[in-house]
């Protein structure tokens, strides 16, 4: 004969509980900063995209051109005294009003002509993170 104790509950223990929450603790702890790794590594990746598609409106543009655009803002809006601009070389063409990219943290693309003859015959890079020390990022 089974003898049934009717004061137990069916349930965790509050000791139960605490050992399930330190546990989760130890797995967040242990994984976070390698998420937030992943995360900045793919604001990086996002940048060296963008800026690769810049280049090539660079390059596009001299092709169209014949040189290098004096500045970023050339890419999207033709220069006074410029012929064979052809469109906006970086954006979207659809908007009325379209601008030069900028990187993942919202900041502007460094550029510089380099003088004739010079390799590369530009730059092109992202300081990167605003909030970390870490070097710039070039367009390869």
């Amino acid at each position: 004969m089974k003898i049934q104790n009717k004061n137990l509950q069916p349930g965790l223990s509050f000791i139960e509980i605490m050992i399930v929450v330190a546990i989760i603790a130890i797995f967040a702890a242990a994984a976070g900063p390698r998420l937030f790794s992943l995360l900045g590594r793919g604001k990086r990746t996002s940048t060296q995209n963008v800026l690769n598609a810049v280049a090539a409106g660079i390059d596009h543009y001299k092709i169209d051109v014949g040189t290098y655009p004096p500045n970023l803002e050339a890419l999207v809006k033709k220069p006074e005294g410029v012929s064979g601009w052809q469109e906006p070389y970086v954006g979207s063409e659809k908007t009325d009003n379209p601008e030069v990219p900028k990187d993942a943290w919202g900041q502007d693309f460094r550029y510089e002509v380099n003088p004739k003859g010079t390799k590369p015959p530009y730059k092109l890079w992202s300081m990167g993170d605003p909030d970390k020390d870490e070097d710039p990022i070039y367009a390869k």
